[in-house]
């Protein structure tokens, strides 16, 4: 099958997913739901699909399967959002068994933007892509560990909710409310020739400074890989390593890089990021409470967003009586639960489900409406050319327009990454 995107080099990799994070807003109904005959025809099709090698990620030297994601984990997802859902919103998968065809359109539009995001980077966790260029546009230094908080001008500890939204959240509030003691590493990072450590946050007791990543430092001898830190290193050991600069020990397959407090536009002892005007922010210095960075396959970030998922499908949830798919787990205690080995794989999926089937499933602006816009798409063939429908479903994601640069945030990154993402999830699906 056709590569997810074209194989990005030693440097483009570290692209933003999307060049800024899209909040979920509140979920809502969906356009309608799905009978259980409807989920049981769509899950057999999802089951029977080819599925080998369409989640593929970029090695440097070539695409393999993601060792992240997988078709099986998804289908589980899928089955889980349209038959439980989220609040009264549940994953459309069609309105009868005859037109199930609509409901996996729905999904392979999902999967595109998937494959574009996340699953080629074989990342969970946000990678640090504030490499040269975006610091020439937004400031900062670059690959600055401060990119735990924020990139390219964003504050993710400061991703606010709506006051209805607040005010639905009772005396608590919606969004999770920040711990400055907070302290933890990412599960993933990229996997390009000497690419930047996995984020991490931390208290300015911990690490008082903000080092940035030096991906041309020393080359890693592969005869010292014994000597390397394992993910779940305690993590006063790394804090002590980064605080000293520490090379060539973040992550078993590194070859080089490591940690700097000079150059790349650090000053003195530190190694500031992008300021963040928007959200009244000057350039961070520090890791604190810097928690809230993207994990997922289309990246949930921010205190909003977390504190959403923890009010309807996490702990909160359970602890007020709803039903939750994961009622042991505080996204707001552990925000980095959708990322963990041990969690359910389907958690990572969805989490990025929880996005879609209210952001872009429930999308209607003007004339343009996702459902009807997919469903004239289907009944026209299904004709690969016509880039309308996946094009407009890619701007929600990628720009929260479905015509950019209409919305004014920017031209659609990687649209004909994305359609041809579709095409390759479409003919899986045995639908062209």
């Amino acid at each position: 099958s056709p590569s997810p995107s074209p194989s990005p080099s030693v440097t483009t990799t570290t692209v933003a997913p999307s060049p800024s994070p899209s909040p979920s807003p509140s979920p809502s109904p969906t356009p309608t739901s799905s009978t259980s005959a409807v989920i049981a025809e769509a899950i057999s099709k999802l089951e029977a699909s080819n599925s080998a090698g369409v989640f593929q990620y970029d090695t440097g030297n070539g695409w393999e399967d993601s060792t992240v994601y997988t078709w099986a984990d998804m289908i589980e997802a899928v089955q889980l959002m349209a038959e439980t859902g989220v609040g009264s919103a549940k994953l459309w998968l069609g309105d009868s068994v005859a037109n199930v065809n609509y409901g996996l359109v729905n999904v392979a539009a999902f999967l595109a933007q998937c494959m574009q995001e996340t699953i080629q980077y074989n990342a969970c966790d946000e990678n640090n892509w504030s490499d040269a260029a975006v610091v020439q546009e937004a400031g900062g230094s670059t690959y600055s560990s401060t990119s735990a908080c924020g990139q390219l001008g964003q504050s993710y500890q400061d991703y606010t909710c709506s006051a209805e939204e607040e005010q639905l959240g009772g005396d608590d509030g919606m969004a999770c409310k920040v711990n400055t003691n907070m302290e933890m590493r990412a599960s993933t990072q990229a996997m390009w020739y000497g690419a930047p450590a996995k984020l991490f946050c931390a208290p300015k007791s911990k690490v008082p400074h903000a080092p940035r990543w030096d991906y041309s430092g020393p080359w890693c001898d592969p005869n010292l890989a014994g000597d390397r830190f394992a993910d779940d290193v305690a993590l006063d050991t790394y804090w002590d390593y980064v605080n000293d600069g520490g090379s060539c020990k973040d992550y078993p397959t590194i070859k080089a890089g490591g940690w700097t407090y000079s150059g790349g536009g650090c000053t003195g002892t530190t190694c500031p990021g992008a300021a963040a005007p928007a959200f009244g922010r000057d350039a961070r210095t520090d890791l604190e409470g810097c928690c809230w960075w993207g994990r997922g396959v289309i990246q949930t970030t921010g205190v909003c967003n977390y504190g959403k998922l923890n009010y309807y499908i996490g702990k909160r949830a359970a602890d007020r009586g709803a039903s939750a798919m994961f009622p042991t787990i505080d996204f707001c205690e552990n925000p980095g639960a959708i990322c963990e080995d041990g969690q359910p794989g389907s958690l990572k999926w969805v989490a990025g489900f929880f996005y879609w089937l209210n952001a872009v499933q429930s999308y209607e602006s003007g004339a343009w409406n996702y459902i009807d816009e997919l469903k004239a798409w289907v009944d026209a063939g299904m004709k690969t050319s016509d880039t309308s429908f996946i094009n407009g479903a890619s701007g929600i994601v990628n720009r929260g327009c479905h015509n950019p640069p209409a919305c004014g945030t920017g031209s659609l990154h990687a649209g004909s990454a994305r359609a041809a993402n579709f095409v390759t999830v479409l003919t899986a699906m045995k639908l062209i």
